[in-house]
C-alpha cells in the first residue's frame, strides 16, 4: 500500500483536540503505542530509508516495513503491515538470529480519525504533540491538510526517531 504522510507540530494536545472539534473531526479513545526499530549490524535498513517496526497496541502485535517512494514537500512510502500472532518479543527474538536486533525504542498514546479518505492520528510523545495525516495519494493528503487549514509548506517529513533526535539537540 502506498502511504503519503505528512506531521504538524502543536504546542499540547488540546491545541490539536480543538481544531479537529472545529472540523467534525471523531476521535477514538487513546491507545498506548509502544515502537520497536529493528536494524542490522551495519544499518543498513536506516542507511537506505528502511523502516522496520514492532509495534504492540491494544493487545495485538504489528510487524510493519516501509520503504521511500519518492520524497518532496511529502514523505511517500511502501508500506507492508500485518498482524502478527506473537509477543513483540517473541518477534524481536525470532529476528535477532537472521541479524536484526531493536536500535530505537519510543511509545506514544494516539488517537485517530477519519477525514475523507485520510487517517488522521493525533500522537502524544514525551517531547511533542503532533497530527500526522496519512492518506492513500498526494491528493488526498493535500485535500485533507487544506480542509484543516493547515499549511502544507509547515508540515514536517521526519519520523519521530528524527523528531526527538532534533528535540534532544535543542534541549
Amino acid at each position: 500500500m502506498l502511504e503519503c504522510e505528512v506531521k504538524f507540530g502543536f504546542g499540547g494536545p488540546g491545541e490539536a483536540e480543538e481544531l479537529l472539534e472545529s472540523k467534525k473531526v471523531r476521535l477514538s479513545a487513546p491507545a498506548r503505542e509502544e515502537n520497536a526499530i529493528l536494524d542490522n549490524r551495519d544499518r543498513s535498513l536506516a542507511l537506505g530509508r528502511i523502516l522496520f517496526r514492532i509495534r504492540s497496541t491494544a493487545g495485538k502485535t504489528i510487524m510493519t516495513v516501509k520503504t521511500p517512494v519518492e520524497s518532496g514537500r511529502m514523505k511517500i512510502r511502501r508500506e507492508i503491515e500485518t498482524v502478527v500472532a506473537c509477543s513483540p518479543g517473541d518477534l524481536e527474538r525470532m529476528f535477532e538470529p537472521l541479524g536484526f536486533r531493536v536500535v530505537r525504542r519510543y511509545s506514544k498514546m494516539r488517537r485517530t480519525g477519519k477525514l475523507g479518505d485520510a487517517t488522521l492520528c493525533l500522537d502524544v510523545l514525551h517531547f511533542g504533540t503532533f497530527l500526522e495525516i496519512e492518506a492513500p495519494s498526494p491528493g488526498s493528503l493535500d485535500k485533507a491538510t487544506k480542509a484543516l487549514g493547515l499549511d502544507p509548506a509547515d508540515g514536517l517529513k521526519e519520523t519521530y526517531i528524527e523528531l526527538e533526535d532534533r528535540a534532544a539537540l535543542h534541549g
